[in-house]
């Protein structure tokens, strides 16, 4: 797209008027490290909003809640009990990058190799978006989609609540790139909730293989209940992502993307399980 003029906005009031007055020309703007990935020929007003939106991590009421504005080098470097989003984000390019890029604009705007959208979804996360009224959506709704759906002229999100896990509770995370840098051919995040040795619900998404991030219903059905193995994660796996379709990509086919898979899916169950359990995470 063509940057034919950028403002500041000075807080929440002037970000929202602005955006209001400038309409769909109007673009929010934290970090910009997307703009080089967009294709649209549409003239755009960029709104600087990293004085308006707030940034940092705070524990609220067994969450995390996330301002739009911090940079994904902070989630990397945060340490709370039940916090997890740390291996998410020193998996996303390079420092460099992860010093610029805000956890609001990773999922505002969704390409198909976005990290964050499938841990969020894995972890059952909530965005709070303000406008004439505050609402909150959780994963499943926000990432239905392209998010810039649920925006109107002058709303904002403003928050990512994030659940800080629990005793029994785990958290798994997988990301294949043919460099360390590069984006992703498949990424798995999954959460495993345990009862004694059993699965007590399980949460599994998916993405950059697929044309859009979402979750893995089929291989959680498969796991309700089950007594939780490697072995059984492995065949929840393979059958629950057998009918979905996979996108091929930088040299490799769909059939070894959804092979790729299947293996990612099982490793963030085995390693969610293992936490659960209170093992090493």
């Amino acid at each position: 797209m063509k940057l034919t003029d950028f403002r500041t906005a000075r807080d929440l009031a002037e970000a929202r008027a602005v955006l209001k007055e400038l309409g769909p020309v109007g673009l929010p703007m934290a970090g910009g490290t997307s703009l080089v990935f967009t294709s649209e020929k549409d003239e755009r007003v960029a709104v600087d909003i990293n004085r308006a939106v707030p940034a940092g991590i705070a524990r609220e009421n067994g969450s995390y809640r996330i301002g739009p504005t911090t940079r994904l080098a902070a989630l990397q470097t945060f340490r709370g009990d039940g916090w997890v989003l740390d291996r998410v984000a020193v998996r996303l390019a390079t420092q460099q990058i992860r010093n610029m890029s805000t956890i609001g604009g990773n999922i505002s705007r969704v390409f198909p190799w976005a990290d964050f959208p499938v841990a969020l979804l894995a972890l059952n996360a909530a965005m709070v978006i303000a406008g004439d009224a505050e609402r909150t959506l959780n994963a499943d709704e926000f990432f239905d989609g392209q998010p810039a759906r649920l925006f109107q002229p002058g709303e904002l999100l403003m928050a990512v609540k994030v659940p800080a896990l629990t005793a029994g509770q785990g958290f798994g995370y997988r990301k294949q790139t043919q460099t360390s840098a590069g984006f992703s051919l498949m990424t798995a995040a999954a959460f495993v909730e345990a009862d004694g040795n059993a699965v007590k619900t399980a949460r599994v998404a998916i993405g950059a293989g697929v044309p859009f991030p979402g979750r893995a219903t089929g291989v959680e059905d498969l796991l309700k209940g089950r007594k939780a193995s490697e072995a059984a994660f492995r065949e929840a796996a393979e059958k629950g992502l057998a009918e979905l379709k996979f996108k091929g990509g930088d040299g490799m086919s769909e059939e070894y993307i959804g092979h790729l898979a299947a293996v990612l899916v099982g490793d963030a169950l085995n390693e969610a399980w293992v936490a659960a359990k209170g093992g090493a995470a």
